[in-house]
């Protein structure tokens, strides 16, 4: 009868070839088929995640001389580290000194709490220019307007999904592209600040956790991805778009000429799922043409929500 230590030996002369021909397929399916379908979209977003478990996977297989595990292995940490290393690695970019800028603050408030106090009380406390909440419900719209009206007197809302809506809340007087938020539900403002003409715009798709759910998160981001693109004056793009910078997709739409990630040269700064820090993902983002440059890019423990906030300061280019 084959002892205890012969059993756990035979357990993993299997289980090391199942779980690196595993990872190597979420890695494949993710990078090449992610596009095209929502399970392997998933599959292409935990690329952090996947260097770890491929870095564990790779010291097995070399510690027990499997090495055409460790040559499985070693390819899917290679792949994935390439995605990951260039935002660990990046320098913050330049800036030219005494120009002004401005801040931005964004927090998802995770629309099944009770009580967004906390939140409202965090975000007072960045004295931001533009404010965006989203996930907020119809009962907290009027709170948090009522809250700000002293200081952010100038809002607007859209249901953005299901039950939640967008918030923003502004120092100063602006304009809404209505067509944007009838036809995306997208907010697409036009204000001042110190001087200068910026223009916003926020979107929350739909998690891609069903067919017809990653159908409505791509026609959003195609959406704003494209106008994104067009804008010529000073602009930033903010929310939560339910994709990490890691998945075909984010490439396509928000590696492009023009478009700058306001995360890049600061750190991956992963903001959800904050109860499981395990699978922490970097989904909430900023965005800014040629016109801005960033000053920081910092990410908020918010209390209550499932989300990190983020805190953005800008500054306007010559």
């Amino acid at each position: 009868m084959p002892s205890i230590r012969q059993r756990f030996k035979s357990i993993l002369s299997w289980l090391l070839p199942l779980a690196s021909l595993g990872l190597l397929a979420a890695v494949v399916v993710g990078q090449l088929a992610g596009p095209y379908f929502f399970l392997f979209d998933l599959a292409g977003q935990f690329a952090v995640q996947y260097v770890g478990l491929g870095t564990l996977l790779l010291a097995w297989s070399m510690l027990a001389g499997r090495w055409r595990w460790a040559l499985v292995n070693g390819l899917s940490v290679g792949w994935q580290a390439a995605l990951v290393l260039p935002w660990l690695t990046a320098q913050p970019p330049l800036l030219t000194p005494g120009r002004p800028g401005f801040r931005v603050m964004h927090a998802n408030v995770l629309f099944t709490r009770p009580d967004i106090q906390n939140t409202l009380d965090l975000v007072a406390q960045q004295q931001a220019d533009l404010i965006v909440l989203q996930e907020m419900t119809v009962e907290q719209i009027p709170r948090a307007a009522a809250y700000f009206q002293a200081t952010y007197p100038h809002t607007d809302t859209v249901r953005a999904k299901g039950l939640s809506h967008i918030m923003v809340l502004s120092r100063t007087p602006f304009r809404v592209d209505a067509a944007a938020k009838q036809s995306h539900q997208v907010i697409h403002l036009t204000t001042n600040i110190r001087g200068h003409a910026v223009e916003l715009m926020t979107v929350h798709p739909r998690p891609p956790i069903f067919p017809g759910w990653f159908a409505d998160r791509n026609r959003k981001l195609a959406f704003v991805s494209e106008r994104f693109q067009r804008t010529r004056q000073p602009a930033l793009l903010i929310g939560d778009f339910n994709i990490s910078p890691f998945a075909p997709l984010y490439r396509r739409w928000f590696q492009q000429p023009g478009v700058h990630a306001c995360r890049y040269g600061f750190g991956l700064q992963p903001t959800w799922p904050r109860f499981l820090p395990v699978a922490y993902l970097p989904i909430d983002h900023a965005f800014v043409n040629d016109r801005l440059s960033t000053r920081q890019f910092t990410v908020l423990t918010q209390r209550g929500s499932d989300h990190q906030a983020v805190r953005v300061d800008l500054q306007f280019r010559p």
